[in-house]
Order: structure tokens, then sequence, then C-alpha cells
């Protein structure tokens, strides 16, 4: 039970970091496209993963030979 909560507290504590209002960009204008910048580099990263996790999912079986036909019908 402790390691779920430990766990969890590591979560939660990681989420907070990341908010842009935390950061300060909500008052100081000069951090105004923070939020612009993550979002960009989230969707830069993003996209392409999902590319390869869909390559690999589709090719799975590429290196399985196909089975022989025994030749009875």
């Amino acid at each position: 039970m402790k390691k779920v909560i430990a766990l969890f507290t590591i979560i939660l504590s990681s989420t907070l970091l990341a908010c842009p209002g935390c950061a300060g960009s909500m008052d100081d204008p000069l951090k105004g496209n923070v939020v612009y910048i993550l979002g960009t580099f989230i969707l830069l990263t993003y996209i392409p993963f999902y590319l390869i996790y869909r390559t690999i999912i589709k090719h799975r079986n590429a290196n399985e030979l196909p089975k022989e036909p025994t030749g009875q019908n």
C-alpha cells in the first residue's frame, strides 16, 4: 500500500511541476509562449513515436514463415 501511495505522490508532483501556469507564464509576459513551445514539443515527439509504434504493430508477424501446404485436401 505504501508503494501505491508513493507512486501516486510522484505522479501527482510531476504533473504539478509540468503546469504552464505554475511556471509563471500567466504573470510574466516574456514567458507567454511557454504553452505554445510545450505543445509544439509534445506534437513533434508524439507523432514520430506513434508512427513507429503503428509500423511495429503492423509488421509484428513479418518474421514468421508461412505454413507449408500439406498436399491433402
